[in-house]
């Protein structure tokens, strides 16, 4: 009993004393997680070491008192911040592991290269293919107003529309962006809940998780608040962060091959259908299908859909069951 207490009570105190602010030079680790957390490490380790000094001042007086109940009180709660201990650790361990990963994938951390990736894909594949949309669109209807007329006004006289069929493709083109809208919409609401998610996990829920776990009666809400920061702080910039460079580099960048051998690089022939003769005339057969608006849009869709439902699911299924685990082994 005496040994726990003395190898909390150095832990606590050494994170209390290591972890103030200081400017770094390492991106994934015990510093980083300092800086992005905004010293939230400072607050918990004062609070490690704060109950640690209570549990060993309550040990004491049990054995001066002889006082069994406080003695047992004391031993329980010194296995609890143990576990505190513990559980801190690893969730440094898994903050560092899942950087470093992201960031030999990436080159940098996972919530810069989640908000990186998702500003990208909403500046390249979204405001400027609605912007290019609503110009294609405002500049057919102007060229269908042309129209040629013979006759003598007000007597007689007949017309025709020479370009009549830009009505066609203007409507064409507000289809699209009334189809489009909902799914930019989506990409910048991933955008600004990333950025709550970085705040409010770094200022709020670390701290208050661990304080809230110290104090007995309110342990079970820190158990859920510990899970939910590393559900919402580690897991979901992670998956976004990974799920961005596979996009960058297998969905933007398209391989082309010879055809035939030793001849001009082109694409491949299957991924020509995104081409339209209506929306990119000046890249049909010349231009990368990557540049083409059904290939963006297309690409753009499961990112805005499938992705945040892959994530809630990813991220709600670690949330649940390191809940439950942290209850099993509450003491």
């Amino acid at each position: 009993m005496k040994k726990i207490l003395a190898l909390a009570l150095l832990i606590s105190t050494a994170w209390a004393v290591d972890s103030a602010p200081k400017q770094f030079m390492d991106v994934c680790g015990v510093n980083s997680f300092d800086q992005t957390s905004g010293g939230a490490l400072s607050f918990i380790g004062l609070a490690f070491a704060l109950v640690s000094s209570i549990i060993a001042l309550a040990y004491m007086y049990s054995k001066f008192r002889e006082d069994p109940a406080t003695g047992v009180w004391a031993k329980d709660e010194a296995y609890n911040l143990l576990i505190s201990v513990l559980l801190f650790a690893g969730l440094l361990i898994f903050f560092t592991g899942s950087c470093s990963f992201a960031q030999s994938y990436s080159n940098s951390d996972p919530l810069r290269a989640s908000q990186q990736y998702l500003d990208t894909l909403a500046q390249t594949n979204g405001l400027n293919l609605l912007r290019t949309l609503t110009f294609d669109s405002i500049t057919n209807q102007l060229d269908a107003t042309k129209y040629l007329y013979t006759g003598m006004t007000p007597f007689f006289g007949d017309g025709v529309a020479m370009r009549g069929d830009r009505k066609a493709h203007s409507a064409q083109r507000e289809y699209l962006m009334d189809l489009y809208l909902p799914i930019i919409a989506s990409i910048n609401a991933q955008k600004y809940i990333l950025q709550g998610i970085a705040w409010m996990g770094a200022y709020v829920l670390l701290p208050f998780a661990f304080v809230m776990r110290l104090v007995p009666p309110t342990r079970e809400f820190g158990n859920m608040l510990i899970a939910l920061f590393f559900g919402l702080y580690i897991v979901v910039p992670f998956m976004y962060a990974v799920s961005g460079q596979v996009f960058m580099d297998n969905v933007m960048n398209i391989p082309s091959k010879p055809v035939p051998p030793d001849g001009p690089y082109r694409v491949d022939t299957s991924l020509e259908i995104f081409h339209s003769y209506g929306l990119d005339n000046s890249q049909i057969r010349t231009g990368g299908v990557a540049d083409t608006m059904f290939y963006k849009i297309g690409s753009t869709i499961p990112q805005a859909i499938f992705l945040p439902n892959l994530v809630i699911i990813v991220a709600v299924s670690c949330i649940m069951a390191l809940s439950k685990a942290l209850r099993a082994i509450a003491v």
